[in-house]
């Protein structure tokens, strides 16, 4: 190397060229369009749908389980035992990761099919559910009870969701079979006419 050569190469310090600008540009658009189109792919998927649907019903387990905890030990008068408070704590946190979750899924939707997802009015009240309960499990404490309460009455709608998980599910199946049907009666009418040919 001589004392006249760049440490970086030939183009250090000179900016780039309008056209690797433009190239960088262009390949960042297409990543992005590439990881949008990947996301909406799962987003869409019969898994997604799956996990959701798991999650959906260990949210609504986790939720119940507090309000029969709280409502046995008080109707007893055991409010105060050594183990309720950590349990108690345990299922709030236990919430607060299943809204960051469903938080992420909504995101991810929002990402993956655009302002459109929510032009729906079941994503849109879903959506709505999602984020409230995420704030109350975020700010949820004793003088939040009555808001948290009615908060906890609205993510069981997360009850319809799992309907709708299931008529996805069901449509999806069915679907497959009226194409199935189609192709077999296709080819009923093609052995039909191939017999009536004999």
């Amino acid at each position: 190397m001589g004392d006249n050569t760049p440490l970086l190469g030939q183009d250090a310090g000179y900016p780039p060229c309008e056209n690797e600008q433009s190239t960088l540009a262009e390949d960042w658009k297409i990543g992005y369009h590439r990881v949008q189109v990947e996301t909406s792919r799962f987003t869409n998927s019969r898994t997604k749908h799956w996990i959701v649907l798991v999650l959906i019903i260990l949210d609504v387990a986790g939720i119940l389980s507090d309000i029969f905890i709280a409502l046995i030990t008080c109707e007893i008068g055991i409010e105060n035992d050594e183990w309720v408070a950590p349990t108690r704590n345990s299922l709030g946190i236990f919430s607060l990761v299943l809204s960051c979750v469903f938080l992420a899924e909504l995101m991810l939707s929002v990402f993956a099919d655009g302002w459109g997802y929510l032009s729906s009015w079941f994503h849109r009240f879903d959506a709505f559910v999602v984020v409230a309960g995420f704030a109350i499990d975020l700010v949820e404490n004793n003088t939040a009870e009555e808001i948290a309460s009615l908060i906890v009455i609205l993510r069981l709608w997360r009850f319809v969701k799992i309907v709708d998980e299931f008529s996805v599910e069901a449509s999806e199946q069915t679907e497959d079979m009226r194409k199935r049907i189609e192709d077999l009666e296709s080819l009923n009418a093609s052995l039909e006419a191939r017999l009536s040919q004999r």
